[in-house]
């Protein structure tokens, strides 16, 4: 399916024929976009498709090979991220690029700091200026507070707010705003106000360009959709008149679930149908193996509450609840990642020191952040040794001194490790930024679920990957648990949790609130759970 033709006159940006490679990748391969005016466009497909790519081309950040971006029958230089600016073009990241030790006020005026006398910063000016742009989308922020001291949701919406100030000295006020996933990190609440600031900057006139990964988001705010496909232009289509089914077989090649029964956008129909095509047997039996992981009365200064449960060899636990409700902090606590944990903890029958991740590791314990980027790859190693590194110790070639590390066992474990988990990568040694989102998240996979590895502890998995990665990822899973590994699973996504989980443990203010099995693992009872106090 094309473009639809007789827009011409509603056209503000026009991509025409535009390419771009990285090294020996082709992102972007001869693609052509049109972006009404006023509209909201969702750019879709799986990771490495040239979403992003094709969004930053566009707002300078990347410099095309080839083609012409042009906005209000204005050619934009490429690769110019000034140029971009001042032709209204903003771009808003997936990653909060701000300094959370200034306040608000300060974050919004960083490039344009208002001075008085003698050049003094004049900070009224600065409160009423950065108060005219945030208040503008939430009239609730106070903009002399800290901005660290702000949840996530908010702090997006002050990155939000920096994009709308208006231009000086020939700068344009904005006229297209690229949205890089911009829920990936907030809350259901969060989430649904920031798409209602998006349709109400879309009605003011402003073309929102939306990159993202999840269904429901675009079936409810945008009005038509591009898809990419290994960086090549598939279709446009108006939101209105596709269906999911389609418009994922479109983004990944195949049809998921044609047998499905379930309506198109019920409840879990994604989750579902990316089960099946991960081969997960809903009526899988629940596991009986020997208890491998036992934490008994976890708790953390305001973070856990004496928290005890049991994960047996073979099975999926999966941890619920809402922002804030302590899953994160129950991984890191369990992992040894907080020094002010206390609890009694065995994994397979061996007591585990807590706050000890030498000693986790070395049990065989592996883990996953939520956090990729900051928390779980070394973006200045190489794709080799952020596989190898928790097993570099015990393949060292201790006969040698000082145990000089063992070349060809690791790169033949890497080689493995890479097959095995489908991780394209140009080369053993290329850094983990040369990646795409999904191919990142199967390499910090890939790093922990090795041969000795008993415990898996998994924080949101499938943050941010594309629908076909995220069936990957389940298939993963769910192969770590048939060989025996017990898993621990944290997910936002209710439907998610469901269609993964053998059981679902739910917390609430740090502590366990009610664990379902069976029919009684519903969203309804998890959330009625997650909301108990």
């Amino acid at each position: 399916m094309g473009q639809p033709a007789g827009h011409s006159d509603r056209v503000l940006l026009g991509v025409r024929n535009v390419s771009k490679r990285f090294g020996s990748t082709q992102a972007l391969s001869d693609v052509s976009v049109d972006f009404f005016s006023g509209e909201v466009h969702a750019l879709m497909g799986e990771n490495g498709a040239g979403k992003s790519t094709l969004g930053k081309a566009i707002a300078g950040l990347h410099k095309p090979d080839a083609g012409s971006i042009t906005i209000a029958g204005r050619t934009l230089k490429p690769g110019s991220l000034e140029d971009a600016y001042s032709a209204g073009v903003r771009i808003v990241h997936q990653e909060l690029e701000q300094c959370p030790n200034l306040s608000v006020a300060e974050n919004l005026c960083l490039s344009d700091v208002p001075t008085r006398q003698f050049g003094l910063v004049d900070f009224q000016a600065m409160t009423e200026q950065a108060s005219t742009l945030v208040h503008r989308l939430d009239p609730s922020i106070d903009v002399t507070r800290p901005l660290g001291e702000l949840s996530p949701g908010r702090r997006q919406i002050c990155q939000i707010a920096s994009a709308l100030e208006e231009g000086a000295g020939g700068i344009s006020s904005p006229k297209v705003i690229v949205f890089d996933e911009p829920t990936s990190s907030l809350s259901i609440s969060e989430a649904d106000r920031l798409l209602d600031i998006i349709r109400e900057l879309a009605h003011s006139g402003i073309t929102i360009i939306y990159v993202s990964h999840r269904m429901g988001e675009i079936f409810a705010v945008c009005d038509r959709v591009t898809v990419l496909r290994d960086g090549q232009f598939v279709s446009t289509n108006v939101v209105s008149e596709i269906d999911e089914p389609t418009l994922v077989e479109q983004m990944i090649g195949r049809r998921l679930g044609d047998e499905d029964p379930q309506p198109t956008h019920s409840p879990g129909g994604e989750a579902r149908a990316l089960g099946k095509l991960a081969d997960i047997d809903p009526d899988r039996p629940t596991a009986t193996g020997k208890v491998m992981l036992s934490v008994h009365e976890m708790s953390s200064p305001g973070k856990l509450h004496n928290i005890s449960f049991e994960v047996r060899s073979g099975e999926v636990l999966g941890i619920g609840g809402l922002v804030g409700a302590g899953r994160s902090e129950l991984l890191c606590a369990i992992f040894g990642l907080d020094p002010k944990a206390s609890a009694t903890m065995t994994l397979d029958g061996q007591e585990i020191p807590i706050g000890n991740i030498r000693a986790s590791i070395a049990a065989g314990m592996g883990f996953v952040p939520e956090d990729r980027r900051h928390e779980g790859l070394f973006f200045n190693l190489g794709v080799d040794e952020n596989i190898v590194l928790p097993a570099m110790p015990q393949m060292a070639n201790w006969k040698v001194p000082f145990g000089l590390r063992n070349a060809a066992a690791e790169c033949k474990l890497v080689t493995n490790r890479l097959e095995r988990f489908q991780v394209k990568t140009a080369s053993l040694t290329s850094k983990p930024s040369e990646l795409s989102g999904g191919n990142q998240q199967k390499l910090l996979i890939a790093r922990w679920m090795g041969e000795k590895t008993k415990v898996l502890l998994l924080d949101e998995p499938t943050r941010g990957i594309d629908v076909g990665t995220k069936a990957e990822v389940y298939r993963l899973i769910r192969q770590a648990a048939a060989q025996g590994l017990a898993v621990v699973f944290v997910s936002s996504e209710m439907p998610e949790l469901l269609a993964i989980s053998d059981r679902i443990m739910v917390l609430a203010e740090g502590a366990c609130t009610g664990t379902l099995t069976g029919e009684d693992m519903t969203q309804r009872n998890i959330l009625t759970l997650a909301t108990r106090e």
